[in-house]
């Protein structure tokens, strides 16, 4: 599919420096640090990940904390917020907690954790760490759901990882996953009022996208049952106390909220990692082999940039502010340019009935949530899903399922 109008990404030769990312940022950024590691690849997952071996572990924790470094001594800190992700983050709970105790961080340090890691002493190694957010990647409580995921957990592990973290962290949110490809996609809804009994603080329900890399491979979606399903869980959502905070998260009204995606700015460091820096946005190598052999030979691991125009910058920054459901007053003019084009578009979403005023700005109306998720998709497959499936290659392979040959030095 082709990409995006205005928005073309290159490969820097040489990759910029770190005092040179850090002067396109306007504000201090969020910290997002990509660990890929995994003992097993779930065949819907898109993201770059790799299956773990202690020794590869070891040699990309040297090199994570290397290019981390670079960054710190140009000046990056103090970030407003860390988010680790992956991959599955609590197989390297050492190389976790070196990072978390390494960086000034202002705001929430949140981490995705596999239900079945959230034991006891687990919790307490993050929390003693400085985590104070917790995203379980629970996607459903529904056996059958679970097993046509290929989920590496069970009905009861995911159960227990949302009752250990409840109450222990300031917030816990649930990832859920539904599939309208799938016999029961309302099975959605079960969860959802699961998830609102046991008193999670943010309930994440995404579509799963489906990348043409990976094993679940591309079929049609439905778009209107999607559309009826979250509205029907948005009504749930109001009968037990919460409300839409986002196009797919419902949080406890009062309570925190969780995103990892939301902010203006956010420095990404790590394998897959990107980072979005005002007019620059950059993306580091996916493949462990050149991601090492960059940092190793002193560079930054870059392996695409794009430079966008005042105008491109301001459309992605309301792209992202749209996400949250609404748009606070002034928020045009707090940006990096692109006014006019800006505030055409919030022009043209009021005039179709998808934005609303509010006293503190907009909000997205039903409609307007319901031709956001589709805006999103279209988003994901011609901008993501390309640049990510060719920097999948560098795995050797191009399958986001399988290890890279690389990894085969350390054994099986």
């Amino acid at each position: 599919m082709r990409r995006l109008p205005g928005v073309r990404f290159r490969t820097p030769d040489p990759p910029p420096d770190a005092a040179s990312v850090l002067r396109h940022f306007r504000d201090r950024p969020g910290l997002y640090v990509h660990i890929p590691f995994c003992r097993s690849l779930c065949p819907f997952c898109p993201y770059n990940k790799v299956r773990y071996h202690g020794g590869l572990a070891a040699d990309y924790g040297t090199a994570l904390q290397r290019e981390l470094d670079a960054y710190l001594v140009a000046g990056a800190e103090p970030f407003t917020s860390l988010y680790v992700g992956g991959g599955t983050p609590t197989l390297c709970p050492e190389l976790v907690e070196r990072i978390a105790r390494r960086v000034t961080v202002t705001g929430e340090r949140a981490i995705e954790v596999l239900p079945s890691h959230l034991n006891d002493p687990m919790a307490s190694r993050l929390l003693a760490a400085g985590f104070d957010a917790v995203s379980l990647g629970v996607q459903s409580f529904d056996p059958e759901v679970l097993r046509h995921l290929r989920r590496p957990t069970t009905a009861t592990q995911n159960r227990e990882a949302v009752a250990r973290a409840v109450g222990r962290f300031r917030c816990v949110d649930v990832d859920l996953l539904f599939d309208t490809a799938f016999d029961r996609p309302e099975v959605l809804l079960t969860d959802l009022a699961t998830c609102f009994a046991m008193g999670a603080d943010q309930v994440s329900t995404y579509p799963l996208m489906r990348f043409g890399y990976t094993p679940f491979g591309k079929r049609p979606h439905q778009p209107r049952r999607e559309h009826r399903l979250l509205r029907e869980a948005t009504d749930l959502a109001a009968a037990h106390g919460y409300e839409r905070r986002s196009v797919w998260t419902f949080n406890r009204v009062g309570g925190p909220t969780y995103s990892s995606i939301t902010r203006a700015a956010y420095l990404g460091v790590g394998a897959g990692a990107a980072s979005s820096a005002g007019t620059w946005f950059l993306v580091d190598h996916f493949g462990l082999a050149p991601y090492l052999a960059a940092v190793d030979a002193g560079r930054l691991p870059i392996a695409r940039l794009a430079q966008l125009s005042p105008s491109a910058a301001g459309a992605y920054r309301l792209f992202w502010q749209l996400y949250t459901g609404a748009v606070p007053t002034g928020f045009v003019a707090r940006g990096p340019g692109g006014e006019r084009l800006l505030t055409a578009a919030l022009h043209l979403g009021r005039a179709a009935g998808w934005l609303a005023s509010t006293p503190d700005g907009l909000h997205l109306t039903a409609g307007g949530y319901d031709r956001y998720h589709d805006v999103e998709r279209a988003v994901t497959y011609r901008l993501i899903e390309p640049l990510w499936a060719e920097l999948m290659a560098e795995h050797g392979s191009g399958d986001a399922s399988s290890p890279e040959p690389a990894a085969t030095q350390y054994g099986s």
